[in-house]
C-alpha cells in the first residue's frame, strides 16, 4: 500500500495548500474544464486563479444569464463581464488576482468565495458559489464552462460515456487492465484506509473524498469530473478502489 500512502502525502500538500494564500500546483495541457450545470449549483466548486492570468467562468453553454456577482473578499480578486449585468446577456466572468488591497473594517481570507446568481430564459434563478484558489503556477485548465447535459450530445456528456453510467451511485473507475471500481468500493477503501492506520479521519483527504462520494451519489458526473472539483488528485481515489478490490478478492481465497 505505498503507493497510497505516496498519494496521500502528495494530495495531503495539496490540501493544506489551500488554507495559505499561495498554492504551488503543477503545470498542466490547458483546457476548459466542463461542469454539469446541476452539479455546479448543488455544490462548492474550485476555480484555481494565476497571477498575471484571467480565468473565465463561462455559462455560454446554458440558456442562462449572469444577474448578480459577489466575491465576499474583494481584497485579492477584481472580476468583468463579457457585458454589462444590466444588459441581461452577460454569460462570461473574467477573474484576476491583485495585490492585496486593505479596506478598512472588512475581513480577509486566503480562499474566498465567489458567489453567482443567473437567470435563465424561463426566468428560473440558479445560485452557484465558486471557491477562488489562488495558485502561483499555471493551473492545469484556462477556465470553467457551467455546462448542460441533455442526451448525449454535450461534449460534457461524450467524455463521460466511456468512464461512467449516467446513472448517479453508478459510476465506475477502471483500476487496471480488467477491474473497474463502484462508488461503494471507493468508500469501503477509505474506512479500510482509515482501520488500517494508511491515513487518519483528521487527514484533510478524508473529508474531501467523502465529499466525492456525495457528488457521485447526488450528481451525473464522472469520478474523474468529481474529484477535480473538489481538489483531490484521481490517482487518490484510484488507490482507494484497489484497496478495496484488493481487499475483496483476499477474502475471497481465505474462503476457499
Amino acid at each position: 500500500m505505498k503507493l497510497f500512502a505516496t498519494l496521500v502525502i502528495t494530495s495531503t500538500t495539496i490540501l493544506f495548500g489551500v488554507t495559505i494564500p499561495v498554492v504551488y500546483a503543477q503545470a498542466q495541457t490547458p483546457a476548459y474544464r466542463l461542469i454539469e450545470r446541476d452539479m455546479a449549483a448543488n455544490n462548492r466548486i474550485q476555480v484555481q486563479i494565476t497571477p498575471g492570468r484571467a480565468t473565465p467562468i463561462s455559462f455560454t453553454q446554458t440558456d442562462e444569464a449572469i444577474a448578480y456577482i459577489l466575491v465576499a473578499d474583494p481584497s485579492r480578486l477584481v472580476y468583468t463581464t463579457d457585458t454589462d449585468l444590466k444588459s441581461g446577456r452577460a454569460t462570461t466572468i473574467f477573474l484576476r488576482a491583485i495585490q492585496p488591497l486593505k479596506f478598512p473594517g472588512a475581513t480577509t481570507t486566503a480562499i474566498t468565495n465567489l458567489l453567482v446568481q443567473t437567470v435563465d430564459k424561463t426566468g428560473q434563478k440558479r445560485l452557484y458559489n465558486f471557491d477562488i484558489v489562488p495558485v502561483r503556477r499555471n493551473t492545469g485548465y484556462v477556465g470553467i464552462q457551467i455546462a448542460n447535459v441533455i442526451g448525449s450530445g454535450t461534449a460534457l456528456r461524450r467524455g463521460a460515456a466511456s468512464e461512467s453510467s449516467a446513472i448517479a451511485g453508478q459510476q465506475t473507475l477502471l483500476i487496471d487492465k480488467n477491474r473497474r471500481a463502484r462508488v461503494d468500493d471507493i468508500e469501503t477503501g477509505l474506512r479500510i484506509a482509515i482501520n488500517r492506520g494508511y491515513t487518519n479521519k483528521s487527514d484533510p483527504v478524508v473529508p474531501k473524498v467523502q465529499q466525492v462520494l456525495s457528488l457521485l451519489r447526488n450528481s451525473r458526473v464522472t469520478i474523474k469530473e468529481a474529484a477535480t472539483s473538489v481538489g483531490i488528485p484521481v490517482e487518490v481515489i484510484s488507490e482507494l478502489g484497489r484497496i478495496a478490490l484488493n481487499d475483496r478478492l483476499l477474502r475471497l481465497g481465505q474462503q476457499r
